[in-house]
């Protein structure tokens, strides 16, 4: 697993405060003079300093978020995959959804479930992934409708073309006061997926 510099640097944020907590408490157990309270004092403080950077470095990775992966659709032909993928870290953040193309195993390595990990993220978009709609234009044109109106426009990203698969990003404007189709079961989301 390779982390990044700012999960690091939390880590470490978290952890330094709390050794030097502990060495200071313990240091002065036996102690009966001001010395004794200001460096309880400061241990606290420091203890408290390593449980909000250790809360901080949970958020940094993504520890606490759940991903949800739609059921794939499958190109006329069979070969490919085209899937929603929704990332959410609950009140803290918003919906981080995604559609990815890849292909589907055929013959021995699908009987022997080997997967090949070759397939690409070909939108990203902040929102609500219940919202995404695919749909296969034959077997190298996928055409993906995604809301217009998201609170996120940074977050969007639509790549036209994937090995010989065109992709059509089409916006639409829903209807919020239809009903939404149900989520997925959640699983963890991979933290070297989602380190900065």
């Amino acid at each position: 697993m390779v982390f990044s510099p700012v999960v690091l640097i939390l880590f470490l944020a978290a952890v330094i405060p709390a050794f030097i907590a502990v060495g200071l408490w313990r240091i002065t157990r036996n102690d009966r003079t001001v010395v004794k309270f200001t460096a309880r004092t400061g241990s606290v403080v420091l203890g408290g300093v390593s449980v909000l950077m250790f809360f901080l470095l949970l958020l940094a990775s993504r520890a606490m978020c759940g991903s949800y992966d739609f059921p794939p659709v499958s190109s006329p032909n069979g070969h490919l995959l085209a899937q929603v993928n929704e990332v959410d870290c609950g009140a803290i953040d918003s919906f981080h959804s995604s559609v990815e193309i890849k292909r589907q195993e055929q013959g021995v390595r699908s009987l022997l479930g080997l997967q090949r990990d070759d397939g690409a993220t070909v939108l990203t978009v902040g929102g609500d992934a219940r919202l995404l709609q695919l749909e296969w234009e034959g077997d190298d044109k996928l055409l993906i409708r995604y809301p217009n109106d998201s609170e996120y426009p940074e977050e969007f990203r639509c790549q036209s073309r994937w090995n010989e698969v065109q992709v059509g990003c089409i916006p639409y404007t829903p209807d919020y006061y239809k009903p939404l189709g149900k989520m997925p079961p959640v699983k963890k989301v991979p933290s070297k997926k989602w380190f900065w």
